[in-house]
């Protein structure tokens, strides 16, 4: 039985995926996993990607990373069983460099400052030039506001047919 995602539910895994963790869910019972990216595993010495860390910790870890690994790992075991799994990760950067053209052209009223956005995403490191000057225009509130709409906008996309509540 496919059970529906609440609206609350879409917006904590959009905010979520936004600080860089993957979510997995279960699309049998709409249980949800959220863990590290793969680059912030890897500071824990664990990797989806292949079978270097099956031994674990050593002692030489601290105790708190130890823990971490088990959690991790279990948490990992967990969605491996899962028969029907949805994952969604944060968009990557193309995605995520039209979020700020669609801020641009949407929000941004035109006039001087719109022409710097749209200067500044196509020099080079777009993002750092964007960066440098949404957070120190009147318009920052608004930004983090879009992106959080755009982000839940590409959850309920990735989720598909499983839906959100009715």
């Amino acid at each position: 039985m496919n059970k529906k995602l609440s609206n609350e539910k879409i917006c904590e895994i959009a905010e979520r995926i936004d600080i860089g963790e993957n979510c997995f869910i279960n699309a049998d019972t709409s249980e949800t996993i959220f863990l590290l990216n793969n680059e912030a595993l890897s500071n824990y010495g664990i990797s989806w990607d292949n079978e270097e860390d099956e031994d674990g910790p050593d002692d030489n870890w601290p105790k708190w990373q130890q823990e971490m690994y088990v959690e991790i790992k279990a948490d990992m075991a967990k969605v491996d069983s899962w028969q029907h799994v949805i994952r969604i990760k944060r968009p990557n950067s193309n995605e995520m460099f039209r979020f700020m053209e669609h801020f641009v052209d949407e929000v941004i009223p035109e006039g001087v400052l719109k022409e710097n956005f749209w200067k500044a995403l196509s020099r080079s490191h777009p993002f750092r030039n964007f960066n440098a000057i949404i957070h120190n225009c009147k318009y920052r509130e608004d930004w983090f506001v879009f992106k959080h709409e755009s982000l839940v906008d590409y959850v309920r996309e990735a989720v598909g047919d499983f839906g959100e509540e009715e």
